[in-house]
């Protein structure tokens, strides 16, 4: 795919979630895309094997995550995998510190490359490792995807976050909202640009006002 034709695609994506993308935040995300697609070629980092599919099939749960993490958070994103959503969240919300927990030698080299093609742009942190060698209370959210199960990562995804904090969880079914002895504080439904339906809950401890923030 030409360039110009994926720009196109993610600037369609960008105005579909009223998103504030500039211009060259939509370059630097298609320059991630083109990337995770040549490495794809030799190192299994998504099921997605041509840029629009990257762009149809995964952006959007991006972009759910930009519109529910609050202002200048903390957030990791365990089982980054090829960045997905982390690595294009990061372009889109420059003001979070971004971390992307993953334990795989290849991915997280890919991880590597990627925060090279975006320097000066884009900054995240790139850990190697498992969720449960991760301080407690560490951060303001946690989020996850397809790596566990929904109420599986609510679980492991409470400790991980300081009080008050967001543990973020993406589905393809509404959850309920007191899942796992957990508050929900902000939800967003929506669709791929193929009409698969997602869904993404911001969770909270109880005890907290779950709409605050």
């Amino acid at each position: 795919m030409a360039e110009v034709g994926l720009t196109e695609l993610i600037t369609t994506l960008a105005r579909a979630w009223e998103s504030p993308a500039t211009r060259l935040q939509v370059e630097k995300i298609a320059a991630y895309v083109d990337l995770l697609v040549q490495w794809n070629a030799s190192v299994n980092l998504t099921g997605a094997r041509r840029p629009e599919d990257v762009v149809e099939d995964h952006l959007p749960d991006s972009f759910a995550l930009a519109k529910l993490v609050p202002a200048n958070a903390a957030i990791v994103d365990v089982g980054a995998g090829g960045g997905l959503p982390g690595v294009p969240f990061a372009v889109l919300r420059p003001d979070c510190q971004t971390t992307l927990l993953e334990p795989r030698a290849k991915r997280t080299a890919f991880l590597g490359a990627a925060r090279r093609v975006l320097a000066g742009f884009a900054a995240f942190e790139i850990v190697r490792g498992r969720h449960d060698e991760l301080p407690v209370g560490t951060f303001d959210v946690a989020a996850s995807r397809a790596t566990f199960q929904p109420d599986e990562w609510l679980d492991v995804g409470s400790p991980l976050v300081r009080k008050g904090g967001d543990v973020i969880v993406f589905t393809t079914a509404v959850l309920d909202g007191s899942s796992a002895g957990l508050l929900l504080r902000e939800s967003v439904a929506y669709s791929t640009p193929r009409g698969v339906a997602r869904w993404a809950g911001a969770f909270v401890p109880r005890g907290t006002d779950p709409t605050a923030g």
